[in-house]
């Protein structure tokens, strides 16, 4: 399960470094920088709505990988 709600949360409410939110939530730093750097990418912002589920969250940061999901069932 990936934890794009809160790496961004840790990041921008709390400023933590990309290793530090890496040791919080267990993910290596280079997947946590690239998170960040999706999140940028489609242009979300910090706070997310609350009506944004972490399922359409995930769908917006990681379009193909969803799709490709999406396919495969």
């Amino acid at each position: 399960m990936r934890s794009i709600r809160e790496i961004a949360r840790l990041h921008f409410e709390f400023g933590l470094s990309v290793r530090d939110i890496a040791r919080s939530v267990h993910i290596g730093a280079t997947t946590v920088q690239a998170m960040l750097v999706r999140f940028r990418e489609q242009g979300l912002s910090w706070p997310l709505p609350p009506e944004l589920s972490d399922t359409a969250l995930e769908q917006l940061v990681y379009p193909r990988e969803a799709e490709l999901e999406r396919i495969s069932e």
